[in-house]
């Protein structure tokens, strides 16, 4: 048999004793408040006077005290806190019978005695220094120290403020938070009672929001182009479900307090997409503290991800993003119907979408000038693309505005063939890209030519000139590219110089570039690209990695889809959470019937001959390879270093492996370089000092006696 463990026995019987000892406390305080109302039988009598005389008017205060000290005793905590816990709670009731008997004298023997200090050190002395204990003795309570206590009490109002938490609208005018209408109004009283007051109102739009008959403001032209109407567009709009705020509060709250932080909330708003909860920092907290916390916040809240916006612009607050239980979808035609968008003389001016205030939000291409989008597949990318262009089609006749389009996915701007603004039909495949960048710089050229004969400045001077001579108005150029991606894999260096050359310098001549992709790497999106394209919109990305490389920041990766966006621009490096408009297909192909129904009119339009800016691709050089500037300058590297390479001609002509394979093979063909043998170099067969005739003329045919 096993032996009986003495230590384990001893431990029993001291829980049992202490069990018992705050049993009998709990009994005594029902005892004695039974006998304040004598329902203690024969010794209600006795037990009220002897305690009225004690205690007077803090009677009741007392049995309170005795049931604490019992259930204390019985709570399984560590003797040092049970004991911190029953004498602070015994100090705070020698105080209020301290003060009573100050105001009322009225609190019995004890109350008295304890009044009798006030003879010796003054009544006001002994009331700040029963305060002060008072204020330890509630630091030990709450377990916090004292200046965080003090910094509380600092902020506790005397009247009752009220919280007003910002709600996203619907078409109707109408608000909903919890699907009631309205606007919710957190009330706190001097104790900050936890229960908020519902209080409802109404959001009404303004007037110009619900006509159907708004009309874009026209730019002055000659032509008889009639611009769409925005009855095109359907006018219809969700609201967001934002959830129970309140629990969400509260949530917050703790799970703050859980990892010693306090804070208090400073502003709710309710966006189309998420929820943001603007919080306020106790003195001497790090917001660093605020960032590691988002996964614990993510997770005491049961939702995917949030995001943390710290600070909020603008105001002292951090903002926590929760998502919203539903998305409210942000239509195209509630953003162009507001007075911003249809009466601005922008010719480029479109909506990027709503912020999350429910505020709208445009941009101006003219004055980005350029502007790259980033993000996944179902992000919301391409539905973002075709609102920018449907906006401008609202603002913009083919007199004014030209596109080109290039999309080497061959899906998203098919859609826009037969379209009067485009200068042609959009570009499908890649070996046409090259040619069309070489003439949009062509195109850029002959412009400052032309305003350097007409004495402006850029394209907007040139244009009011224009106007002044009845004449026919330059359009502005918008080249939108879906997919960079691809165009980097296959003309790599061609397409990277090419748009750094455009974004360097066609702002003054009215080219544009809108650039996207789904694949945000560094081979795509390179340094140069970034440095000249400082407006950049980026959807929800795989990794923040891609975030970083996108916006030089994380967070994308944690966004919603869906048109969720994050948008960093020249004004602000900040990024900023905008929800993007959604345009439908049967809205686009309104649109654009709207247009092709009206023809081309007797708009000129420039002659675009893409072979004249061609270069030759891989495969494609037979006939006129002589007349190759790359088959030239490949000759000539060739012959003066003594070197022939694949990899050198690469390095040194900045282009594609398929090409400078080409152009080795058409040297060997002449003569000029021996063929392949293994992995070696191939030897060069004509000295370092033989003829290489002047710059830009032909290859000439090399004879074995030449050799």
């Amino acid at each position: 048999m096993k032996k009986e463990d003495p230590k384990q026995n001893k431990l029993s019987s001291h829980y049992i004793i202490k069990d018992f000892i705050g049993l009998l406390f709990i009994f005594a305080s029902v005892v004695i408040l039974l006998a304040e109302f004598h329902k203690a039988g024969s010794i209600s009598a006795p037990i009220q006077s002897a305690f009225t005389y004690l205690f007077g008017i803090v009677y009741i205060l007392f049995t309170l005290l005795l049931a604490a000290i019992g259930v204390f005793l019985i709570l399984d905590m560590t003797r040092a806190r049970r004991i911190v816990l029953i004498a602070c709670w015994t100090v705070i009731f020698l105080s209020i019978a301290l003060f009573l008997q100050i105001l009322l004298k009225d609190s019995g023997v004890i109350g008295l005695q304890l009044s009798r200090m006030g003879n010796y050190i003054g009544v006001i002395p002994l009331v700040v220094i029963t305060i002060l204990i008072d204020l330890v003795a509630a630091s030990l309570l709450i377990d916090k120290p004292l200046r965080e206590l003090l910094a509380s009490l600092k902020n506790i109002r005397l009247k009752k403020e009220k919280l007003e938490i910002n709600t996203y609208g619907d078409d109707s005018g109408k608000i909903l938070v919890n699907n009631q209408p309205g606007t919710l109004l957190i009330e706190e009283s001097e104790t900050q009672k936890t229960q908020e007051d519902v209080k409802v109102g109404t959001f009404k739009k303004p007037e110009n929001e619900r006509k159907d008959d708004i009309q874009v403001k026209k730019v002055i032209s000659k032509s008889n182009f009639h611009l769409p109407p925005l009855s095109l567009l359907d006018k219809r709009e969700d609201s967001p479900d934002s959830g129970d705020i309140r629990n969400n509060i509260q949530i917050i709250k703790r799970t703050m307090e859980n990892f010693k932080i306090p804070i208090e909330i400073g502003e709710i708003t309710v966006g189309p997409t998420i929820t943001r909860y603007g919080i306020k920092l106790a003195e001497g907290i790090k917001v660093a503290k605020i960032l590691a916390l988002q996964n614990d916040l993510a997770l005491a809240l049961a939702v995917n991800s949030i995001r943390i916006e710290a600070p909020i612009p603008g105001k002292s607050l951090v903002g926590i993003e929760v998502p919203n239980r539903k998305i409210a979808k942000v239509r195209l035609r509630s953003l162009v119907e507001e007075t911003e968008f249809h009466e601005s003389d922008d010719m480029l001016y479109f909506p990027i979408g709503r912020v999350v205030t429910g505020e709208p939000f445009f941009g101006n291409l003219a004055k980005m000038p350029h502007m790259l989008i980033a993000g996944t597949t179902g992000s919301g990318k391409s539905m973002f693309i075709h609102a920018v262009i449907a906006s401008m089609l609202l603002k913009n006749t083919p007199e004014t505005l030209n596109l080109l389009m290039i999309d080497p996915k061959r899906v998203e701007l098919i859609r826009y063939e037969n379209l009067p603004h485009l200068l042609m039909d959009p570009i499908l495949d890649t070996k046409k890209v090259v040619a069309v960048m070489q003439w949009l710089i062509r195109e850029m050229e002959d412009r400052f030519v032309v305003f350097q004969d007409n004495k402006a400045r850029d394209i907007d001077s040139y244009n009011k000139i224009m106007m002044q001579k009845k004449q026919q108005l330059m359009p502005k150029i918008v080249l939108v590219i879906d997919e960079m991606a691809d165009l980097m894999m296959t003309h790599g260096a061609s397409i990277e110089a090419s748009i750094i050359r455009l974004t360097q310098m066609a702002r003054a001549t009215g080219i544009h570039l809108i650039l996207a992709t789904q694949r945000p790497s560094v081979n795509v999106i390179t340094g140069l690209i970034k440095a000249n394209v400082p407006n950049r919109i980026c959807f929800r990305v795989a990794s923040q990695v891609d975030s970083r490389t996108v916006l030089d920041s994380a967070g994308a990766e944690k966004l919603l889809g869906s048109g969720d966006m994050l948008f960093v621009s020249t004004n602000s490096a900040t990024p900023r959470r905008i929800q993007a408009p959604l345009i439908s297909e049967n809205e686009l192909e309104r649109i654009v019937d709207f247009w092709i129904q009206q023809g081309e009119g007797d708009i000129e339009r420039p002659e675009i001959r893409l072979d004249d800016f061609a270069r030759n691709e891989v495969g494609s050089m037979e006939g006129d390879e002589e007349d190759d500037v790359l088959l030239q300058d490949a000759y000539r590297l060739v012959v003066e270093t003594g070197k022939a390479s694949t990899s050198f001609l690469q390095r040194k002509l900045k282009v594609g492996y398929g090409r400078a394979a080409r152009l080795l093979d058409i040297l060997e063909e002449k003569g000029v370089v021996g063929p392949q043998e293994g992995t070696k170099a191939r030897e060069v067969l004509l000295p370092t000092d033989a003829s290489l005739g002047q710059p830009g003329e032909p290859v000439h045919d090399i004879d074995e006696e030449e050799i």
